[in-house]
């Protein structure tokens, strides 16, 4: 049984890896934190578009990501008739809860600031759409926010945004401005 290359995935993942590879190297000729922000970042993006990228021209790595939720049925399927639309309604209604997740997180960020918003949405995300339990929601939340904040906030001593709330309401939450990187 052969398998079909997702063109569609390798194509946006090679246009996502030019665009990160050319931040990194224009990031070289920055001083400090600038450049080490930047490779902090652009490193493990480079590396995780490859692995993608490697995983679209050899689909028998689809099967060793199932366990993070990556699935050969989530590739849209053709059409019995033979219609070259392969599209059908389930994918967009998909794409469609994605972007509700998205914009929502966007804007828990906005008002509320990274270190409440992404703990709120990573729970509430894997809880409902992954269906782990709360436990593990949260045991997933911490394994995943602790090296952002050891990175960020202790190694490279960087705020990360804390929401227009505390701009608001001065006092309950502190700060309010965007961090510049010195």
């Amino acid at each position: 049984m052969s398998k079909r290359i997702d063109g569609i995935n390798l194509l946006v993942c090679s246009f996502l890896m030019t665009i990160t590879l050319a931040l990194v190297l224009g990031s070289l000729v920055y001083d400090g934190k600038q450049r080490l922000v930047a490779l902090v970042i652009g490193l493990p993006t480079i590396g995780m578009l490859a692995f993608l990228m490697l995983a679209s021209l050899t689909p028998a790595l689809l099967a060793y990501l199932r366990p993070i939720g990556v699935s050969e049925d989530d590739a849209p399927e053709a059409e019995p008739g033979g219609s070259p639309n392969n599209l059908n309604t389930g994918t967009w209604r998909r794409v469609g809860i994605v972007y509700g997740w998205l914009t929502g997180y966007y804007v828990l960020t906005f008002i509320f600031g990274y270190y409440v918003a992404t703990p709120v949405f990573l729970v509430a995300f894997l809880t409902r759409e992954s269906g782990l339990t709360w436990m593990k929601s949260v045991g997933v939340m911490v394994v995943s926010l602790v090296p952002f904040y050891v990175v960020f906030r202790l190694i490279l001593d960087i705020p990360l945004w804390p929401g227009v709330l505390p701009r608001i309401l001065p006092g309950i939450l502190g700060g309010g401005s965007i961090p510049q990187l010195n």
